[in-house]
């Protein structure tokens, strides 16, 4: 085939040749535009996956933090403590778990003038049934310096006057004298005041000059006593 007739073929056709390129030409456009949304759809396929495992992955609370918590609200929010001795207001209190022997002392209205304030830890820790006294000036402390007279020292006090021993005037504590036949917190309470005010007892019968104690508590005593 010469290259006339290929020229006529073409006119001939021109047409439909015509028609057949723009169709071409536009697949080839429509096909260039879809792959980018293809493409898009894709990723935003997968970043929607991505951002699914990451939100499971966050809502997930791990089972030892839920245990944590759990005994968290398990724990005491509050302490109840009984003080008594050179403070103003003794009694039985309710604080905040955590709270210290100073909130403890305020709650009861603060400490009195005669309050043996080199033996107290007011820094201390308070528990839950805690039993504080604070001894007053002049009262004999066994406990070490940095802590205050608890339930234990008076139990271990108890504990040597059955086997015999005798109880200071001079130097016994409130809990010490409470100890004493006939004797309770308040007539421990007037002992110590007066030795505070009238100083030292010179004999154990100087007792009965304490408002309240006579001559029969004295007699139901005195054995125990020794100054």
């Amino acid at each position: 085939m010469d290259l006339e007739e290929i020229k006529k073929l073409i006119l001939k056709y021109k047409k439909i040749i015509i028609i057949i390129l723009a169709v071409g030409g536009i697949i080839l456009l429509w096909q260039k535009n879809q792959s980018p949304n293809v493409a898009q759809n894709d990723f935003n396929v997968a970043e929607n996956s991505d951002l699914k495992g990451v939100n499971k992955k966050d809502t997930s609370t791990p089972s030892s933090q839920i245990s944590s918590s759990e005994e968290q609200n398990n724990k005491p929010q509050e302490v109840t403590c009984d003080i008594s001795g050179a403070v103003k207001k003794q009694g039985v209190y309710t604080l905040k778990s955590g709270a210290r022997l100073e909130e403890l002392i305020q709650a009861a209205g603060g400490l009195k003038q005669n309050a043996q304030i080199k033996v107290i830890n007011r820094a201390q820790l308070l528990k839950d049934q805690d039993k504080i006294h604070i001894p007053y000036k002049g009262e004999k402390v066994e406990a070490a310096p940095s802590s205050v007279q608890s339930t234990t020292e008076a139990s271990s006090s108890s504990s040597g006057q059955k086997n015999g021993e005798k109880v200071n005037l001079n130097t016994a504590s409130a809990s010490d004298l409470q100890k004493l036949n006939g004797i309770g917190a308040k007539k421990a309470e007037q002992i110590i005041s007066y030795r505070e005010e009238k100083g030292q007892f010179k004999k154990i019968e100087d007792l009965m000059q304490v408002s309240g104690i006579g001559e029969k508590t004295f007699a139901a005593l005195k054995d125990q006593l020794e100054v």
